[in-house]
């Protein structure tokens, strides 16, 4: 039973890690200038798809790395529970 818990905390110290990867990719898609990319974008192709991709990406982002960082809380903390 002890390398179970082992094994759990390691899998949630992970998705921890993974959900504040995430959450700095979304940082880097909030600090950078979404309209000079659009622009770019949208001169290369003349398509309006590009940039709801863009929006919708980071929609997608910040929605990921709230649950993946909330979900490694969360099992973190019920594993420490199991310890003591």
């Amino acid at each position: 039973m002890r390398w179970g818990k082992i094994v759990l905390l390691f899998q949630a110290v992970i998705t921890l890690i993974i959900g504040i990867a995430f959450f700095s990719q979304l940082t880097i898609i909030g600090a950078s200038d979404v309209s000079e990319i659009v622009k770019e974008v949208t001169t290369e192709k003349q398509t309006g798809e590009i940039p709801d991709a863009i929006n919708d990406i980071k929609t997608r982002f910040t929605i990921a790395s709230y649950v993946l960082f909330m979900i490694g809380l969360i099992e973190i903390i019920i594993i420490m529970r199991l310890f003591s």
